[in-house]
């Protein structure tokens, strides 16, 4: 039972940070519209802001907590170690006081999961979004 475990933790790692990393996606494309006050009421204060010609340029660093997972993979030759571990800064670009854009600068240890740390920023924003709380325009 042990070792089956060990064998599916891989890929229930991989499956949640993939859900992440679609979450983060559906918010850079759902998130543009929204006012600087709802950003600011759904993401926080930003960790840095700077101003352009080009607008204002809200920065949210995150590392999340590992998840205290990490477990030896099998394979041919060795293993191979998984972590959850990951971090990310994303950037909103705001004109006119709405969110024009939304960047992503994330680093993952997981496959197909490079954007999943931002989902925690993006995450309340899109649920308020749903529940119709704030509106995009």
């Amino acid at each position: 039972m042990r070792r089956l475990a060990i064998l599916l933790l891989p890929v229930a790692l991989a499956a949640c940070s993939a859900r992440d990393s679609a979450l983060a996606e559906d918010g850079r494309e759902r998130l543009v519209g929204l006012r600087a006050d709802d950003l600011r009421l759904c993401a926080g204060v930003p960790n840095l802001t700077a101003t352009s010609p080009g607008g204002e340029f809200w920065t949210y660093d995150r590392t999340p907590p590992a998840a205290g997972v990490s477990a030896p993979v099998p394979v041919i030759g060795g293993s191979l170690s998984v972590a959850a571990g990951s971090t990310c800064r994303v950037t909103f670009q705001l004109v006119d006081g709405r969110v024009t854009r939304i960047g992503y600068s994330a680093e993952s240890a997981l496959p197909l999961s490079q954007n999943a740390a931002c989902a925690p920023v993006v995450q309340g924003c899109l649920r308020l979004v749903d529940q119709g709380a704030v509106r995009r325009e």
